[in-house]
């Protein structure tokens, strides 16, 4: 967990570190918009943080994100999220600039949203059966849908 909250102003920080306590590991994201509360998504509750983030401080954060070089994550950006160290995602929302139909940047960023990496042991043990092919010594084709969140 420490290392996502060194992606934060050490204010932030200090606050997301008071409101997450000892919950760490049921953290799936932390929701910054600007002028909105911070959100904190859990298994199973949301908290919301009384502290509006302004825009100077979604500046802040992504600077940090980007290890102070936007522009060398411009492609990761132009993704809609950039990967950060643990395989946490940080997913990017703003203007889309748009070339040949394709998005090339994001300008105006309003929102980041810090999704927490996890492995959860045992998760596919419910399926397995239905994907691996003993017989063949092979894998079927699949597809695995769900909603985010979904277990």
């Amino acid at each position: 967990m420490r290392n996502i909250l060194d992606y934060f102003p050490e204010a932030i920080s200090n606050i997301l570190q008071e409101n997450i306590d000892n919950n760490t590991s049921s953290l799936e994201e932390i929701r910054i918009r600007v002028q909105k509360p911070i959100i904190l998504k859990f298994n199973n509750m949301e908290k919301i943080i009384k502290y509006l983030i302004s825009a100077d401080e979604i500046l802040s954060i992504l600077q940090l994100v980007c290890e102070n070089s936007i522009y060398s994550y411009q492609n990761q950006i132009a993704e809609g999220f950039i990967t950060i160290d643990g395989g946490h995602r940080v997913g990017i929302s703003g203007t889309c600039v748009i070339e040949n139909q394709k998005v090339i940047n994001i300008d105006y960023i309003n929102s980041l949203n810090f999704r927490v990496s996890r492995q959860i042991i045992g998760c596919s043990e419910f399926i397995i059966k239905n994907i691996l092919d003993i017989e063949n010594n092979s894998i079927f084709n699949t597809l695995i849908v769900s909603s985010p969140g979904s277990r």
